[in-house]
């Protein structure tokens, strides 16, 4: 079984991107962050996925987008992801 590709899009100073952060390294669970304070043009990016809307964190794992998900819906999409990597 092979890690899913997780990519975050957010901000370090946004509430719910470092409770999906928290999460992820709470399991020790490999990500890449996109900081959207540091690389403006991922504002774009994320607004294109959700309707033109800048939400954070917007959440990439292999090619499924998650938008601001619960704890729950963010570690369950990982461990669906994980099953079929």
């Amino acid at each position: 079984m092979r890690e899913p590709n997780i990519a975050v899009y957010g901000s370090k100073t946004c509430p719910d991107t470092v409770r999906a952060i928290k999460s992820l390294e709470g399991r020790q669970i490999a990500y890449e962050f996109k900081d959207v304070d540091d690389c403006p043009e991922f504002n774009d990016f994320i607004a294109g996925l959700n309707g033109g809307k800048r939400v954070m964190p917007t959440i990439r794992i292999n090619n499924d987008t998650l938008i601001d998900p619960s704890e729950h819906d963010l570690l369950e999409a990982v461990e669906k992801a994980s099953a079929t990597a």
